[in-house]
């Protein structure tokens, strides 16, 4: 494994530290992982400005929810991890209602947003296509 972090080769310092912490994860646990059709990584595959703008609203209409869904807590080894990884699992209980009215109102606001962006490039898509039919008239015009 090769670690280069800020254009230094870190393997030596920190490759042996993240292969003994990646043997203590149980085997069958996946990390999160996003879905390629959907992930930001497809824009670095756009050729144009044009390209970018409509994947960019795509991938937006499809990550532009907060959600509170149950999530794997980290925790440290030993009895003090377990009980705080147990404080922690009875906290996210009792407070969740709290972060759910919160992200209720942030995911409404990020559709308004979204939506906005979406309203926004349909209207520049349309004057652009209305300037070009311009355009050609009077290309025509002169020949």
């Amino acid at each position: 494994m090769k670690l280069i972090l800020n254009g230094h080769d870190r393997s030596a310092d920190l490759g042996a530290e993240l292969a003994a912490a990646a043997r203590q994860r149980p085997a069958g646990q996946k990390p999160y992982a996003i879905a390629e059709s959907i992930s930001a990584l497809r824009l670095q595959s756009v050729a144009t400005e044009a390209e970018y703008g409509a994947e960019l609203l795509r991938l937006l209409r499809y990550r532009d929810n907060v959600d509170t869904l149950p999530f794997e807590i980290p925790r440290k080894r030993g009895w003090v991890g377990a009980l705080t990884a147990l404080i922690k699992r009875a906290l996210w209980k009792v407070l969740r209602y709290q972060h759910d009215r919160v992200t209720s109102r942030q995911n409404l606001i990020n559709h308004l947003y979204t939506n906005a962006l979406e309203c926004e490039h349909r209207q520049h898509a349309q004057e652009v296509r209305e300037l070009q039919r311009r355009l050609a008239v009077l290309e025509q015009k002169l020949k």
